[in-house]
Order: C-alpha cells, then structure tokens, then sequence
C-alpha cells in the first residue's frame, strides 16, 4: 500500500551512466578513429598535392614571360591555399624568369643611357649565374644575394640603376588551420572523437571509484 509513495528509480545513478559508457568499447571507438585519421589523412595529402599543382602552374607561366597568365595563376594559388588546410607553401615562390627579365631590361636602360656602370651589371649578372645551383633557395641565396653585394660595393651616388627588387617577386600565402573542406570535416571529426575517448576513459574509471567507495559505506 506505500508502493506509490517510494521513490523513483534515478535512472542516471552512477551504475546507470557506467552501464551506458560501457555500450560502446573502448577498441571499437580507438577503431573508428584510426579509420577517421586515414581519411583526414588522404585529404590533407590531397590539399598538399593541389598546392604543388597550382604552384609548378605558377612557374610555368612564369617561364613563359606571361604575365596575365603569371597573374591567373598566383590569383588561383592564392585562393587554393588561403581555403585549404595543409596547403602552407613554406618558404613561398619567387618568379624566377620575371626578375631576371626585369634586370636584364634594367640593365640595358642603364647601357642605353650612357651608365658608367653598367658593364658593371651586367657582369655581376654573369658571374654571378655561376654560383646559381637551381632551385629557389640557391636563386635567393647565391644569385640574388651575389648580385646586390656587387652593387652594394659601389657608392650610394653611382647607384643609379633601377635594378628590380627580389621582394616584388617572392610570393607567400598562408593555409588556414581548419578549412571547411573534407580535410577540415575529418579533422574536426577525429578531434573531437580524440576528447569523446579520453573523456570517457575518465568518466569510467571515475565512476568506477564512486561505486566502490559507497559499496565500502554500505
């Protein structure tokens, strides 16, 4: 006759909350997030392929002279790399064709006007190609660099070339680090999952403790 009265069952006692966290194991879940990692993965991959893609599309037009084309394509690497993570160009790009292009004009304005320099440049210009080992480093480090030490020895008033600066032709963009794309879904998913684990491991365990500890008071 006191049945209505007694209280009812809490169904979010500790033993209830263990039982439902042991639903799913452990293994099944670190399971689940090692088959998330590889798809994050290949993505991620993926997104860096596209990159290399658009910057050797970059340096072909760059080769060629183009510059409407040289401009498409940087505008097109510029927005890849800023909407897709894992993109990151590193050190950047440096239009290797256009500057020597531009410094060879350069210096032929200064035969042209009579520059007492100028056969200065243009040596410069030669001996230092010979210090270059290709690729974008050695062009920064042992061409370029040898080419303003050589004009840097002159004084400031006999500077009078309008040589171009490596600075208008080294180019940069930076990825995002979540991008709302595939890599950026998996990711965020594999994230998460990573804290679902972890706080589930301490919830059992931290259960676990509370239920011995009041099966001793009892």
């Amino acid at each position: 006759m006191y049945k209505r009265w007694e209280p009812k069952k809490d169904r979010f006692s500790a033993r209830n909350l263990l039982r439902w966290l042991k639903k799913a194991k452990t293994w099944q879940l670190v399971l689940l997030l090692v088959l998330v990692g590889f798809i994050a993965a290949t993505f991620l991959r993926l997104n860096n392929i596209g990159m290399i893609q658009k910057r050797d599309a970059v340096l072909a037009a760059d080769k060629k002279l183009d510059n409407a084309s040289t401009k498409k394509e940087l505008t097109e690497l510029q927005s890849y790399v800023s909407s897709h993570m894992n993109s990151d160009m590193g050190k950047g790009i440096i239009l290797q064709s256009t500057y020597q292009r531009d410094y060879d004009a350069a210096v032929a304005s200064a035969a042209d006007s009579h520059n007492s320099n100028s056969d200065l440049y243009q040596k410069a210009s030669i001996d230092c190609r010979a210090r270059f080992h290709g690729g974008t480093a050695s062009f920064r480090n042992d061409y370029v660099t040898c080419v303003a030490n050589a004009v840097s020895e002159l004084p400031p008033n006999q500077q009078s070339a309008n040589l171009p600066h490596l600075e208008n032709y080294h180019y940069n963009f930076a990825s995002p680090l979540i991008s709302p794309d595939l890599a950026g879904f998996f990711v965020l998913i594999g994230l998460i999952l990573t804290l679902f684990i972890l706080l589930r491991l301490i919830m059992l365990y931290s259960l676990r403790f509370i239920i011995k500890r009041r099966a001793k008071v009892l």
